[in-house]
């Protein structure tokens, strides 16, 4: 029997995983499942706690019900996130908003309840455990007073100060952020250690520059942290530096040196010690390409005249020279993958046992998986199959499974747990099991990638011809530990979206493309579309869940979306050749994939064809409208449409002044000017929905103002839709009833133009 049509409130009914970290014996497996409580209009995220089996429970087929079922929570909320271990097993550390500010909590695991370890004023990130369990490391914000109390500010006495404290007086060249707000430039991020179980903090770092990412030398003597130790940091934000110190207490009155491990040309984040604490693995990535490179892996040594330097006892010497792991690997050591279900957490590199291998996720033609890179020589091996999106992972400590969280088309996230092949393991011999509910449904009748009919939703649909790392599966094993979302997608009538490739041309490069069927359409029943374009443009689409692609197919439409040139996960060159260039090569790259969509599905209706995209992907949408009327109605979301007045209104505008060769937009125009949708208003006949964030720091709300009264004076259909208190993630992390209202407005600018009188 078929399931009931996705509606836009069903956003509340998913849960999401992510943040998964195994148990030192590997024995358990603890991750953040976010929900969203339509009450309250908030997120809410829960600590739970999953069993992982040291070996498969048997031949490939259902999941065990006893299994799944051993997945619980093990916090009551509303917002604990980050599970950290301690080396012992005797604690589970986690961030909290219960005191009103995010600290440190501590659940006991032989029973009790959590808590507080923190009570520092601005709050906590970055939680890492010392090797010995005795000590915390963590980024806090702090001022010229260093740690205070957990608390509000002191209410000055002086009316003056109390009524004017709200005003900005802003000195920095960056001093603000998209989803953050301005930044306060009293206060900085600085990283300090917090004794467990009680006893004061102290600071490793100080002074006018940002700290974070703390990683614990094995031996537990240093941290090597990332910092921006120069004066003129704010006019190079996309820079790190990594940095040793040591972890203990300093000496009264006399702070420990920071011995610089890198200089200070690369952006750097997620370091990861290597075993012997020889050497940081963490990810890197080139200021000067602005995104239009891929995430690489760099290793840094940390000699011992850096340690000696970091104890005191001699000059700090220059940094050894780091190498790239497999530097000629052309795919991005990270997730690019676009998603309007996102998940906690963030995936850093990780060792084996041995250091001789770094595990990693890497984004390939659409896909995410986890990697292995061999350090010696840099061979890349893919080590988790399927045609899907993994979004974070944990490696357990004997080095032999991998607990992961994975989406695809039908569901955005399970955690599951893998037994990994060996290294010089071949293909082939991979096997999963399924979850509950998730047995084959292809609602309306589409097929997954690879002809497999529905494809297994917590398994995996097979693997794409063209991914680029040898992978290494034989007897590779899978188990769901989760079916957060069986019961919800068992209602639901969902389709398999059919991956498809093209070419803008003879010689042009081969292109990805994807066709989402409508729910509820007969065979060869004639249908109106949706092409949906990325934003970035440094990105991809991919075999994961999004939600507003499934609205739009639930709501009669046939939905194709592209990865054009300008993406990830297809190499450098097939993402840099748009640079400073966008609306050429991108441009018929996207209507090319309209063409082959069109070819291989006569049953879509040409006279009904819609267009939406967002960020990037809205200024394709300006892009498009103001150059063809190919289309009956257009949805622009959160877009750029003067690049002129983005380079000093965007919160990281100024940096893409490189990708035009360093000349000024007020000295030079006519790049800027050929790069802005705004020229071409005059052309738009286009009904046009225009939707915008009014706390939009990336792509400023001035952006849209501008294409709103320009199409209004010009007399066109154009409607604008204004956000309030909302940042430029709202699709993907505003507040819920806010990104319910954007879904169904969408969904009804184009019923209005597409299906009135069809």
């Amino acid at each position: 029997m078929a399931g009931r049509r996705l509606q836009a409130e069903d956003l509340f009914g998913f849960r999401l995983a992510g943040d998964v970290q195994f148990s030192p014996d590997g024995s358990r497996v603890a991750f953040v499942v976010r929900s969203l409580n339509r009450e309250t209009n908030q997120y809410e995220h829960r600590i739970w706690v999953a069993p992982a089996p040291l070996k498969p429970d048997g031949a490939a087929g259902p999941a065990a019900p006893a299994l799944v079922s051993g997945a619980r929570p093990v916090t009551a909320g509303p917002r604990d996130t980050q599970p950290r271990w301690s080396p012992d097993g005797r604690y589970l550390a986690f961030l909290s908003e219960r005191s009103g500010s995010r600290q440190v909590w501590l659940l006991p695991l032989d029973g009790g309840e959590a808590w507080q370890l923190t009570r520092i004023r601005g709050g906590v990130r970055d939680l890492a455990w010392s090797p010995d369990g005795r000590r915390l490391a963590v980024t806090v914000l702090v001022g010229e007073r260093g740690l205070e109390p957990e608390g509000p500010e002191p209410e000055p006495a002086d009316l003056y100060e109390k009524y004017t404290r709200d005003v900005k007086v802003i000195d920095r060249l960056w001093h603000k952020l998209d989803g953050e707000g301005f930044f306060d430039l009293t206060r900085h991020r600085q990283v300090a250690v917090v004794p467990v179980p009680e006893g004061e903090p102290w600071l490793v770092t100080a002074g006018p520059y940002p700290h974070g990412d703390p990683a614990w030398s094995p031996d537990g003597r240093y941290l090597v942290l990332t910092g921006k130790r120069w004066p003129d940091w704010d006019y190079r934000p996309d820079r790190d530096q990594l940095w040793l110190v040591r972890a203990d207490r300093p000496p009264e009155g006399k702070p420990w040196p920071l011995i610089p491990l890198t200089d200070d040309r690369l952006g750097l984040k997620r370091p990861a010690w290597a075993p012997d604490g020889g050497s940081v693995v963490c990810l890197a990535s080139d200021p000067e390409e602005q995104g239009y490179d891929n995430v690489r892996l760099l290793q840094v040594p940390v000699p011992p005249e850096a340690r000696a330097a970091a104890d005191g006892e001699g000059p700090a010497p220059n940094p050894a020279p780091p190498r790239y792991l497999a530097p000629d690997f052309d795919r991005p050591f990270e997730n690019e993958t676009i998603t309007d279900m996102p998940l906690p957490g963030e995936a850093r590199p990780a060792f084996s046992p041995d250091g001789r291998h770094v595990y990693m996720l890497v984004s390939d033609g659409g896909t995410v998986h986890v990697h292995r890179v061999e350090v010696a020589t840099g061979r890349v091996a893919r080590v988790t199959p399927g045609d899907r999106v993994i979004h974070g992972f944990a490696l357990a400590p004997e080095g032999e499974r991998l607990a992961f969280v994975a989406a695809t088309p039908r569901n955005p996230a399970e955690v599951c747990l893998g037994w990994i092949a060996p290294p010089g393991a071949g293909g082939g011999g991979a096997q999963a099991s399924r979850p509950e509910g998730e047995a084959g449904r292809t609602g309306g009748g589409g097929a997954s990638a690879g002809g497999q009919a529905g494809g297994p939703v917590g398994g995996w649909p097979p693997d794409p011809p063209h991914l680029l790392a040898p992978a290494e599966l034989e007897g590779y094993r899978e188990q769901p530990l989760t079916a957060l979302n069986a019961g919800l997608l068992a209602e639901l009538e969902l389709t398999v979206p059919e991956r498809f490739w093209f070419q803008a041309g003879p010689g042009e490069p081969r292109v990805d493309g994807w066709y989402l069927p409508p729910v509820g359409v007969a065979p060869g029943e004639r249908h109106p579309a949706i092409l949906e374009i990325h934003g970035g443009p440094m990105a991809q689409y991919g075999s994961g869940f999004m939600f507003e692609f499934h609205l739009l197919a639930a709501a009669g439409y046939g939905v194709i979306f592209t990865n054009p040139r300008g993406s990830l996960g297809y190499g450098a060159a097939f993402c840099r050749v748009i640079r400073a260039d966008w609306g050429n090569k991108d441009y018929a790259d996207v209507m090319a994939g309209l063409e082959e969509a069109l070819r291989r599905h006569p049953e879509i209706d040409p006279e009904r064809l819609g267009v939406a995209g967002g960020s990037y992907g809205g200024f394709m949408v300006n892009w498009i409208v103001g150059h063809t009327d190919r289309f009956k109605a257009a949805v622009t979301m959160r877009s750029v449409v003067n690049r002129m007045s983005a380079m000093g209104t965007s919160d990281l505008g100024f940096l893409r002044v490189r990708q035009f060769g360093g000349r000024l937009w007020w000295e030079d125009l006519e790049p800027y000017l050929h790069q802005s949708p705004l020229l071409w208003a005059s052309r738009v006949r286009t009904p046009l929905l225009i939707e915008h964030q009014e706390n939009d720091l990336r792509c400023p709300i001035e952006q849209a103002e501008q294409l709103y009264t320009a199409l209004k004076l010009l007399g066109r259909e154009v409607l604008f839709v204004r956000y309030p208190g909302e940042s430029h993630g709202m699709s993907r992390t505003g507040k819920p009833w806010h990104r319910v209202h954007r879904l169904k407005t969408i969904v009804g600018w184009f019923d209005r133009y597409l299906k009135a009188g069809a």
